[in-house]
Protein backbone atom coordinates (compact mmCIF):
# COMPACT_ATOMS: atom_id res chain seq x y z
CA UNK A 1 0.00 0.00 0.00
CA UNK A 2 1.15 3.50 -0.84
CA UNK A 3 -0.10 6.47 1.17
CA UNK A 4 0.96 10.09 0.68
CA UNK A 5 -0.45 13.12 2.49
CA UNK A 6 -0.02 16.33 0.46
CA UNK A 7 -0.45 19.63 2.31
CA UNK A 8 -0.68 23.06 0.68
CA UNK A 9 0.30 25.59 3.35
CA UNK A 10 -0.86 28.60 1.36
CA UNK A 11 -4.43 27.23 1.23
CA UNK A 12 -4.29 25.14 4.43
CA UNK A 13 -5.61 22.27 2.32
CA UNK A 14 -4.84 18.56 2.59
CA UNK A 15 -5.11 15.94 -0.10
CA UNK A 16 -4.16 12.30 -0.28
CA UNK A 17 -2.87 9.85 -2.87
CA UNK A 18 -3.53 6.25 -1.87
CA UNK A 19 -2.45 3.39 -4.06
CA UNK A 20 -2.23 -0.37 -4.28
CA UNK A 21 1.17 -1.30 -5.66
CA UNK A 22 0.05 -4.89 -6.25
CA UNK A 23 -2.46 -3.78 -8.91
CA UNK A 24 -0.79 -0.47 -9.82
CA UNK A 25 -3.83 1.73 -9.19
CA UNK A 26 -4.32 4.84 -7.10
CA UNK A 27 -7.05 7.15 -5.87
CA UNK A 28 -6.67 10.86 -5.07
CA UNK A 29 -8.79 12.60 -2.44
CA UNK A 30 -9.36 16.36 -2.72
CA UNK A 31 -6.62 17.28 -5.21
CA UNK A 32 -5.20 20.78 -5.17
CA UNK A 33 -5.19 22.88 -8.35
CA UNK A 34 -1.58 21.99 -9.23
CA UNK A 35 -2.04 18.40 -10.41
CA UNK A 36 1.63 17.84 -11.28
CA UNK A 37 2.28 16.65 -7.72
CA UNK A 38 -0.12 13.70 -8.11
CA UNK A 39 0.95 12.81 -11.63
CA UNK A 40 4.61 12.74 -10.55
CA UNK A 41 3.98 10.75 -7.36
CA UNK A 42 1.95 8.17 -9.27
CA UNK A 43 4.65 7.88 -11.94
CA UNK A 44 7.46 7.52 -9.38
CA UNK A 45 5.56 4.70 -7.67
CA UNK A 46 4.36 2.89 -10.82
CA UNK A 47 0.73 3.76 -10.12
CA UNK A 48 -2.09 4.80 -12.43
CA UNK A 49 -4.60 7.26 -11.00
CA UNK A 50 -7.96 5.60 -11.65
CA UNK A 51 -10.29 7.46 -9.27
CA UNK A 52 -10.60 10.96 -7.84
CA UNK A 53 -12.84 11.85 -4.90
CA UNK A 54 -13.85 15.41 -4.05
CA UNK A 55 -15.18 15.37 -0.49
CA UNK A 56 -15.98 19.04 -0.04
CA UNK A 57 -16.75 21.48 -2.81
CA UNK A 58 -16.61 25.07 -1.61
CA UNK A 59 -16.80 28.33 -3.52
CA UNK A 60 -13.40 29.33 -2.09
CA UNK A 61 -11.70 25.96 -2.64
CA UNK A 62 -9.29 25.65 -5.54
CA UNK A 63 -9.74 22.09 -6.72
CA UNK A 64 -7.79 20.28 -9.40
CA UNK A 65 -10.29 17.41 -9.61
CA UNK A 66 -11.53 18.10 -13.11
CA UNK A 67 -8.06 18.81 -14.47
CA UNK A 68 -6.63 15.66 -12.90
CA UNK A 69 -9.50 13.54 -14.25
CA UNK A 70 -8.97 14.99 -17.71
CA UNK A 71 -5.21 14.40 -17.59
CA UNK A 72 -5.43 10.83 -16.29
CA UNK A 73 -8.76 9.51 -17.54
CA UNK A 74 -9.71 8.71 -13.93
CA UNK A 75 -13.32 8.51 -12.78
CA UNK A 76 -14.37 11.56 -10.80
CA UNK A 77 -16.71 11.44 -7.81
CA UNK A 78 -18.15 14.46 -5.98
CA UNK A 79 -19.75 14.60 -2.55
CA UNK A 80 -23.48 15.26 -2.44
CA UNK A 81 -24.34 18.42 -0.52
CA UNK A 82 -27.93 17.97 0.68
CA UNK A 83 -28.39 21.26 2.51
Amino acid sequence: MFFQHIYDKSLAQSSYLIGCQAVGEAIVFDPKRDIDTYVQLAKENNLTITHIIETHIHADFLSGSRELAEATGAKLYFSNDNR
